[in-house]
């Protein structure tokens, strides 16, 4: 497993000799603002973020994008973080393969409720914009199953033990295929085939109701909820969190840990050319991943270096 850590700026990517199962950006959000804050121990942390205007910003943005693009495997990911803004606009001056390339946008809620809003909606999420070039490797994540729906839900009970009730037929939007099964041949017909409706009755799957037939899901194998495009789970960097704020814009470590597990395999390479505090590269060495990453500030530099050498030493003990 290696880290490399390199000074220079995104722009500069192209130098980079290799490319990546998944490419993740943080960059500027274009906001005309400096940002900063201040350690404990007087020391100042900060980054600039102004522009000539915010057309000039898209350019530079789109321009990023399409680099970081030429840097991802025939088979890879790109997650693009910003505002909704900036994803929005900067989609129309990519280069057509990146559109047409685009696979979804998460929205994922960095904050809780505004209680100061007076004159609009509470702005409390970040656009990531996914882009999905060729078949790249991913990971269904999971949910824990809320304690309200696994009392409601896994109410039945066989020998195997408790299990919820899911649909086998079709729908009026959704008609299955038309046959009979012992008795039952529902109006909208059955979403699987009846080879598969007789192997799921062969292995006790099916719950006989009163006009209808379902599959059983039981509670010791079920996984969660899968995760869908909004994130909603993982939370801003608290006080008590363990990987603590060392940047103005600093993301929750849990958020690149969800990116990387799921869309870059073990042993795999994350490309990140707006390091920041090395968020991307801690939670790549914690999950067996390789990491290149980059920042023109030395001040991002001088923190991941000391970040992800304190979880080799973690690693080392664990």
């Amino acid at each position: 497993m290696t880290i490399t850590i390199l000074q220079q700026s995104a722009e500069e990517m192209n130098t980079i000799d290799q490319t990546f199962d998944l490419v993740y950006m943080d960059p500027p959000f274009g906001l005309q603002r400096d940002f900063s804050m201040l350690e404990e121990d007087g020391k100042e942390k900060s980054f600039s973020d102004h522009w000539k205007s915010f057309d000039d910003y898209i350019i530079w943005y789109a321009d990023i994008i399409n680099k970081g693009y030429n840097k991802l495997n025939k088979d890879g990911w790109m997650y693009l973080h910003n505002n909704f803004i900036g994803n929005a606009l900067v989609l129309s001056k990519v280069l057509p393969e990146v559109r047409d390339n685009f696979y979804t946008n998460i929205s994922w809620k960095r904050s809780g409720p505004k209680n100061n809003i007076k004159n609009g909606w509470g702005n409390i999420v970040d656009s990531i914009l996914v882009i999905r070039k060729g078949n790249p490797y991913f990971k269904v994540e999971y949910t824990d199953l809320d304690p309200k729906y696994e009392r409601n839900s896994f109410k039945n009970k066989d020998d195997k033990g408790y299990y919820a009730l899911a649909k086998t037929t079709g729908e009026k939007s959704r008609v299955g295929r038309m046959f009979e099964y012992k008795g039952y041949k529902p109006q909208y017909g059955w979403r699987v085939s009846e080879d598969m409706l007789k192997e799921m009755d062969a292995a006790n799957l099916l719950h006989y109701g009163k006009n209808t037939l379902y599959k059983k899901i039981y509670l010791e194998e079920s996984k969660g909820v899968p995760i869908q495009n909004l994130w909603d789970d993982v939370y801003f960097i608290s006080r008590s969190e363990q990987n603590k704020r060392k940047y103005p814009t600093q993301k929750p470590l849990k958020l690149l840990e969800r990116i990387i597990t799921s869309s870059c395999p073990l042993n795999g390479w994350v490309f990140d050319p707006f390091c920041g505090s090395g968020t991307t590269a801690i939670a790549s060495q914690l999950h067996g991943r390789n990491c290149v990453t980059s920042d023109i500030n030395p001040q991002s530099i001088e923190l991941v270096t000391e970040a992800t050498q304190k979880q080799v030493n973690l690693l080392h003990f664990m």
